[in-house]
């Protein structure tokens, strides 16, 4: 998923300012790369309302939430995934490559996923939003989950939104996680024995496929909701 554009070397922060984020999250944007075509850069949202879900919490006040970094998290996870299986993690997990300071702060770049013509793939949400059947998607979600449970990949909730389908040359679909990385819970009972992670990641997944279903049967995604959303609702903002 890597691809360099060239060797230039940058003393100042990535511009990303003047660029539209591809992707637009709950309290992050995603840009692609400025120089390099299979990587992209999120950084975190600064604006008054990043997110949905801190303004809905009773339980943690709302400016405490915003403050939490999933851009720190984010590179722990993937960072250690790849120490335990190397390039083989590239099947379905995107590889961090650090942080970079950029005029937006700063900024972890991770793999990008891109279809075989060159553009940005899609999330299955957006997909069956455009006309796609879910069941296309079926058996790669079902390679997806193999790969999970092999591994002990241990994840929060699969949602549609952050499960991306890259299109190959030869027509079939890969699934690729791009958020919601590693286990939430407080005691990481999970990632200490492995039978108990390895019913973990089951359960999320047999979670995620109905839950897709049942999204995809509504209808999917209206404009209305894109439009009343402090978030993208995981369509992309351009393919470039």
């Amino acid at each position: 998923m890597t691809g360099k554009v060239n060797d230039r070397s940058e003393t100042g922060p990535l511009l990303l300012g003047d660029m539209q984020p591809f992707g637009v999250g709950g309290r992050r944007l995603c840009f692609t790369h400025p120089y390099e075509t299979g990587k992209c850069v999120k950084v975190m949202r600064h604006d008054k309302g990043p997110t949905i879900r801190g303004k809905n919490s009773g339980i943690i006040p709302a400016r405490f939430r915003r403050a939490y970094n999933n851009n720190n998290h984010e590179q722990q996870v993937l960072e250690s995934l790849f120490s335990r299986l190397g390039p083989q993690m590239s099947q379905h997990l995107p590889r961090s490559y650090g942080v970079v300071e950029t005029d937006l702060g700063t900024g972890l770049v991770l793999d990008l996923v891109r279809d075989h013509d060159g553009n940005i793939a899609r999330s299955i949400r957006e997909l069956i939003s455009t006309g796609f059947s879910l069941a296309d998607f079926k058996p790669a979600f079902d390679e997806f989950s193999e790969f999970l449970l092999k591994h002990v990949v241990l994840t929060r909730n699969l949602h549609d939104h952050n499960l991306v389908a890259q299109h190959r040359d030869d027509g079939s679909w890969r699934l690729y996680l791009i958020d919601g990385f590693g286990d939430p819970a407080w005691l990481p009972v999970a990632r200490w024995i492995r039978p108990i992670g390895k019913n973990k990641v089951r359960k999320r997944i047999a979670l995620a496929w109905p839950k897709i279903g049942k999204f995809a049967a509504s209808g999917g995604v209206t404009q209305e909701m894109v439009e009343s959303s402090t978030w993208g609702q995981g369509i992309l903002n351009h393919r470039g």
